[in-house]
């Protein structure tokens, strides 16, 4: 197939005409930075800041903070998977026309799906060694990057768990319940500030049936999880607003993880054991 063939579907699926080349482009090599893309894309350079955090919303690139900041693709099922969730939520019209459109969709990203994940494949392995800290802005995103983790997880997770979640809680939680049948130690610290305990009890019951082991403090400084004392993963309030934000960080780098690590259990010891916050708070 070629470029101009997958630019035409990449547009069905709901990216604009620069957007799909800058996507096409990014497949081409594990990252670039903003110079390379417009560069190679054709694109003037005084837009493509624009048009980056466009695709970083829709959950079609990922940014990576090193010595010079760069842009990597996401995967290809993932992006077709977010832009026809992103269809879904905002269709505004009959119903019929809705699976219609639907459909046509659905099936661009098959037909796609085969021929750009190789590319992404191919060209994943080269990896700069700057290249270790990771942003991710969109929730399906954010909540895919979790459950790989914690998948791939060989000894410990570590934990500060707080809203706003990336996902509703259930008690259908396949995914993080096969996540957790490993013989991984697990324990999270839960904030209880703001929220209803009764909720807040069923979560860290659910968890704890599962293999964690919890606490509960007030107020955690930010949410986070630490893997194996090697990669981190963790989501900062706005700093002008200090409003809660989904925005999460994926630093894969030993040092950093194990000075978390120390942070950690200095809150752990203040922490209160769960079934002892249940019996103080009565729920």
């Amino acid at each position: 197939m070629k470029k101009q063939e997958y630019i035409e579907m990449l547009v069905k699926l709901g990216l604009s005409r620069r957007e799909s080349r800058i996507y096409l482009a990014l497949l081409n090599k594990n990252s670039f930075t903003a110079t390379e893309i417009a560069k190679v894309s054709d694109i003037p350079r005084q837009k493509i800041y624009e048009l980056l955090d466009n695709l970083i919303k829709k959950g079609v690139c990922v940014e990576k903070i090193g010595k010079v900041k760069r842009y990597k693709a996401v995967e290809p099922e993932s992006v077709f998977g977010s832009l026809i969730d992103q269809f879904k939520s905002n269709f505004e019209v009959k119903f019929n026309e809705f699976e219609l459109k639907l459909k046509e969709r659905e099936k661009i990203s098959r037909e796609l799906s085969d021929d750009l994940s190789a590319l992404y494949e191919k060209n994943r392995e080269r990896i700069d060694p700057l290249e270790y800290i990771e942003i991710l802005k969109d929730k399906k995103q954010i909540h895919k990057k979790w459950i790989s983790l914690f998948r791939k997880a060989k000894q410990e997770i570590l934990g500060f768990t707080k809203a706003p979640y990336t996902a509703p809680f259930t008690e259908d939680m396949n995914d993080e319940i096969d996540a957790l049948k490993s013989k991984v130690s697990i324990r999270s610290i839960y904030e209880y500030k703001d929220v209803i305990k009764e909720e807040l009890v069923k979560v860290i019951s659910f968890w704890i049936s599962a293999g964690e082991e919890a606490r509960v403090i007030k107020e955690l400084p930010m949410k986070m999880l630490i893997f194996d004392e090697k990669i981190t993963m963790f989501a900062l309030n706005d700093p002008i607003s200090l409003k809660p934000s989904i925005t999460t960080m994926i630093i894969n780098h030993p040092s950093f993880a194990k000075a978390l690590k120390y942070v950690f259990e200095s809150v752990w010891e203040k922490a209160i054991p769960f079934e002892e916050f249940k019996i103080k708070e009565k729920v």
